[in-house]
């Protein structure tokens, strides 16, 4: 005879889950499924199968809510611009679907995520009492859900932001351009009008400072839609549609402040953004790395026969880079980092092999919304790889900008062992929830931390790599005074502009970066926020062994960085 027991009782919209019970083997759980109705009670045995049955659980809820995802907002889901979104696809998109931002379906989606963020609280006591390790990944969800619903309802970027809609303009024909399937980029053509006329209407409250950075990005945007002119005949519409939305941004009302309530931005900041501490504990810091770092920097200009870090700088040559160009450059040291990698064995050379780095300028159809060289990955399980691009690669003077002194940490930092491998393990992991979310603290600091990892291999070494490397943590720590400056009032920009000064940065380029920053509260002291967490596990917990810490690290997906101590204090983990 076959036992089946309830597992649990249901809840409005899931049905209740079942356990198929062995009788030979009553100890071990069988095949579990869904009735399709069945009394509202619960067996009291039932709790040696809380394993099994919250990650059915888990998985079912998250393809629900990745599939609502997708469909709803098919671009910003498809990009790695937006951390508050997961990054997922569906199998089969509906190209001429634009994401549907307007105040009623944005009313009706909150009301669907704070159902499914109900569902997952009742799983959490199951979680709690079995000690699942797929506590990690409920919490990690729950977070995501409760993130994009806060972004919806209280930060409104949707509403605020000009330059919101026309990056997903500029990335959904990015997408749709890069499939292989040339009817795609003409279907998403025909409907952006539509989307850009409804962005126009969305639009109100909108600080000052945001409506002009939207009026000048509509200039970029509109250069890129006639350079596609040729090819995508459909847009013609589009620039219609984007002159009346900018006639839309002339005429608005604007307000002169684009602080965020103070409690807002504490959450952003300590939960949104995973720092796990309030910004008064941020602040201490990015003040602590700015002390060390200048302390650093000092250190090795004297063994560099240099009165200033500044001095010392300048005296790194440049004579030593390739005359056949910065892409070229670029792509042999990925290589190089590629096979150190494999070599040490941060990475299997069965993932190496199959997720090749490209690297590429920017194209000219994201110029509009990419200002630095960077890194990005399609969503896709398994991956297929990444694309590395070099900002400006075609412009005979960036090669003597300053900053390409520093390409094997630049390299490092969005490639191997950076961001590459962290997005292709990643989107290699079984679950489906590791695989969609990405935490900017997470993120950010691994990538951080892998330039670090260089120095722990011996792959760089000297006093000259070891300046430039404290000139980056101090440029990062830097630009995360500027943000929380900014955000908090306690900065005004020319306040801002001045202190992104003292790392190099021109007059023009800090104006542009703090005038940014803005956009995204928060986002810039990641880096360093996540630096110092990844320093700190590793001290405590990576016994020297980096190649072990790493494959831990890297196979647990971005979960919270409380999931991942208690993994790492596990007996033998390392």
């Amino acid at each position: 005879m076959i036992k089946v027991i309830l597992i649990n009782g249901g809840w409005p919209g899931v049905n209740p889950l079942f356990c198929i019970i062995d009788p030979n083997n009553p100890n071990e759980p069988g095949d579990t499924g869904y009735f399709q109705s069945c009394p509202r009670r619960q067996h009291r045995d039932s709790k040696i199968y809380y394993l099994k049955m919250t990650s059915s659980n888990i998985e079912t809820i998250s393809t629900e809510i990745f599939s609502a995802i997708a469909e709803s907002f098919p671009v910003v889901s498809a990009s790695d611009e937006f951390y508050y979104f997961p990054q997922v696809q569906l199998v089969k998109p509906e190209w001429e679907t634009w994401d549907r931002f307007s105040p009623d379906f944005i009313a009706y989606f909150i009301s669907r995520l704070n159902s499914w963020e109900n569902k997952l609280d009742q799983l959490f006591p199951y979680m709690s009492a079995s000690g699942s390790g797929s506590q990690a990944e409920l919490l990690l969800l729950k977070k995501l859900i409760h993130t994009l619903q806060e972004h919806l309802n209280e930060t409104r970027t949707w509403e605020t932001q000009p330059t919101f809609y026309l990056s997903i303009a500029c990335l959904g024909l990015a997408e749709a351009l890069n499939t292989n399937n040339p009817d795609v980029p003409h279907r998403r053509a025909e409907t952006l009008p539509e989307f850009l006329d409804q962005a126009g209407r969305n639009l109100k409250n909108v600080p000052k400072l945001f409506l002009d950075l939207g009026l000048e990005m509509i200039q970029d945007t509109k250069e890129y839609f006639i350079s596609l002119l040729p090819r995508l005949p459909e847009l013609s519409p589009a620039l219609e549609a984007l002159l009346r939305y900018k006639q839309i941004l002339a005429s608005l009302k604007t307000r002169s402040t684009f602080l965020l309530p103070k409690s807002l931005l504490g959450r952003i900041v300590e939960s949104n953004m995973n720092c796990g501490m309030d910004i008064p504990q941020v602040n201490k810091t990015l003040d602590l790395e700015i002390t060390k770092m200048t302390a650093r920097l000092h250190r090795e200009a004297k063994k560099l026969d240099c009165d200033t870090w500044q001095e010392a700088y300048e005296s790194i040559s440049l004579s030593n880079f390739r005359h056949d160009g910065l892409v070229n450059l670029y792509h042999d040291e990925v290589l190089r980092l590629g096979r150190h990698c494999r070599d040490i064995g941060l990475v299997e050379d069965k993932l190496y092999q199959k997720n090749p780095v490209r690297v590429m300028p920017v194209p000219r159809f994201l110029a509009a919304i990419r200002s630095a060289s960077s890194y990005s990955i399609p969503p896709g399980h398994p991956p297929s790889g990444g694309i590395f691009y070099i900002i400006n690669a075609h412009d005979p003077e960036e090669m003597h900008k300053q900053y390409h002194k520093e390409y094997q940490i630049l390299s490092a930092h969005e490639t191997w062992p950076g961001h590459h491998l962290l997005d292709i393990t990643r989107w290699s992991l079984k679950s489906p929830v590791l695989r969609a979310v990405e935490q900017p603290v997470f993120y950010e600091g691994w990538a951080c931390f892998s330039e670090v990892m260089l120095f722990q291999e011996g792959y760089l070494s000297g006093s000259q790599d070891s300046l430039m490397l404290a000139k980056r943590r101090l440029w990062r720590a830097i630009r995360g005074k500027v943000d929380i400056g900014i955000q908090t009032g306690s900065m005004n920009l020319s306040t801002a502009i001045e202190y992104l000064t003292r790392t190099g940065m021109t007059m023009e380029q800090a104006r542009a970066s703090a005038r940014k920053y803005s956009l995204n509260p928060g986002y810039q002291l990641c880096y360093t926020v996540g630096l110092q967490k990844f320093i700190s596990l590793f001290q405590r917990y990576g016994q020297n062994n980096l190649k072990n810490f790493s494959r831990v690290v890297l196979n647990h997906g971005e979960i919270g960085f409380n999931d991942l101590e208690r993994i790492l204090k596990q007996p033998g983990i390392i």
